[in-house]
């Protein structure tokens, strides 16, 4: 693994997975992936994720079809696309590039990340950061915030003001965004949540802000989601490489 990813000084790995936020980049973060229990329910990001894979196998469901890379191949997720990843067999060590949506041409991007894995058998985080500022698209497009609330709280409120049933209203939700409403809902707070703690806001905070009863209520969720703890996550992503 080590010789596949070489890490910034003080990243070290307690688990599946690991986030940070390389300093004078444009990247809003990055996660590092690796071991077979690699799988999170469905869920989705206010960001572009773009997806590496360093060694091994990673597959995702994305409208219920399975996407599969391997070594040497990307995949490129758009902002606000609900995807969930599977276990895998045997170990996979990869990379999740966060970015502002649209910001970054990916096909060049994976392509110049291949080249450089065939070469030299592993990509360092500083060469990763200036190939991703290469690619650049220039000013990422406006956008709305992904549906973290959305004007209601409960599903039965939502199919009232949009004049239908309950399992109505749960159909046609799930048949356009990909999810249920209620994960749909949860998702967007677990965003809201990143954002906040890469901000350095206080956990207890965090947890009223994005719409959680308490702490333990959003660790148990956050953990689930993005295979760490709310604390581990605030730790990674303000300690500067």
């Amino acid at each position: 693994m080590a010789a596949s990813l070489r890490f910034p000084e003080g990243v070290r790995l307690d688990g599946a997975w690991h986030y940070w936020r390389p300093s004078g980049s444009e990247i809003v973060e990055l996660g590092i992936v690796h071991g077979q229990e690699v799988s999170l329910p469905p869920h989705f990001h206010d960001e572009d994720q773009l997806t590496f894979v360093l060694s091994g196998r990673r597959r995702f469901v994305m409208e219920d079809t399975l996407f599969a890379i391997g070594p040497g191949e990307g995949a490129s997720i758009p902002a606000g696309t609900p995807h969930r990843s599977l276990a895998e067999p045997a170990d996979v060590v990869g990379i999740n590039i966060y970015t502002s949506p649209g910001s970054v041409m990916a096909a060049g991007l994976f392509s110049e990340m291949a080249r450089l894995w065939r070469r030299q058998g592993g990509i360092d985080w500083r060469e990763l950061a200036a190939v991703v500022e290469a690619y650049r698209c220039g000013p990422p497009p406006l956008r709305l915030p992904v549906a973290a609330g959305g004007g209601w709280e409960r599903v039965g409120e939502a199919a009232r003001l949009a004049g239908m049933s309950r399992e109505g209203f749960s159909r046609r939700f799930r048949r356009l965004h990909g999810m249920p409403p209620q994960e749909f809902r949860l998702s967007g707070r677990l965003n809201e949540a990143r954002r906040l703690l890469r901000v350095g806001q206080p956990l207890a905070d965090v947890a009223a802000e994005a719409g959680f009863s308490d702490q333990s209520h959003l660790g148990r969720c956050f953990r689930r989601a993005f295979g760490v703890t709310p604390g581990q996550y605030r730790r990674s992503v303000l300690q500067a490489p």
